[in-house]
């Protein structure tokens, strides 16, 4: 167990800095990859093959998956507190499906996407009061064309004291996919947060809300409606505190289901 700490942060230094794993196993892809000799990464190009449902179930799985995530507990960080940290988001998606493969273009035919993705990011917050603190995140992969800025506001509307200090907060979120040409994304998140610190170190926490994902195709090869998908979600995370160091981590249940580490400083 000492270690732990020790591993989370060699994780996510080690991260690779494209946002997306891709398999090399050499296995028959069924259906064929959309291939850009161009790319040197696997991009989001909409393929003439689009149709409307796989569309929509692209909204809703790629929206609601790198929509802004909480990875914090219920408490404020007070007047003036302020946190930077790195985090490293991983879920899995079924990349042969015509909602991910008609969606993307590869540098070649063997070039997958992969089922298992993995990327990291970057997210900063501060408190601006006692009780409200605003945040950002951002990440995007140098060699491909997409990524995210995310942006985030939270009130802590309850707490108690005592040495096992219980806190309630509303937290809502607005996400941006940056750089995609073949469409417009945009996410908006609204939760409810609940946490409790236990040895003045450790706070388990809990988040239930959902995400109002839209998007709006702008392709050249396809004429398709805009699509609007509202996601319920829940989350389930801990923190751990040793000084002005925190370790965090989290799952998120909802199209996709997400996992997030995080190691941050805080001020």
């Amino acid at each position: 167990m000492a270690s732990a700490p020790t591993l989370l942060v060699a994780l996510l230094l080690l991260a690779p800095a494209a946002a997306l794993a891709h398999g090399s196993d050499g296995h028959a892809i069924d259906p064929p990859l959309h291939v850009d000799p161009t790319l040197e990464d696997c991009s989001v190009i909409f393929s003439a093959d689009l149709t409307q449902d796989a569309f929509r179930r692209f909204v809703r799985e790629f929206g609601s998956v790198s929509a802004f995530k909480p990875n914090a507990t219920a408490a404020p960080l007070g007047r003036g507190g302020f946190t930077f940290g790195l985090e490293q988001l991983s879920f899995s998606l079924d990349d042969h499906s015509d909602a991910w493969n008609d969606t993307f273009s590869h540098p070649d035919a063997e070039h997958e996407l992969g089922d298992e993705q993995s990327f990291p990011l970057a997210r900063a917050r501060v408190g601006v009061t006692d009780k409200l603190d605003l945040g950002a995140f951002w990440t995007r992969n140098m060699n491909a064309n997409y990524g995210w800025l995310g942006l985030e506001a939270r009130y802590a509307f309850a707490n108690s004291g005592g040495d096992s200090p219980v806190h309630f907060a509303a937290r809502a979120a607005y996400t941006k996919t940056l750089y995609v040409h073949d469409m417009d994304m945009h996410a908006l998140t609204a939760e409810l947060a609940g946490s409790r610190t236990l040895w003045n170190r450790l706070t388990p926490y809990a988040y239930v809300g959902g995400d109002v994902v839209f998007a709006r195709e702008r392709s050249d090869v396809v004429a398709l409606h805009s699509e609007t998908q509202v996601v319920p979600h829940v989350v389930g995370g801990a923190e751990l505190r040793l000084g002005h160091l925190m370790l965090g981590g989290e799952v998120s249940v909802a199209a996709l289901t997400s996992y997030q580490l995080r190691v941050a400083a805080a001020f």
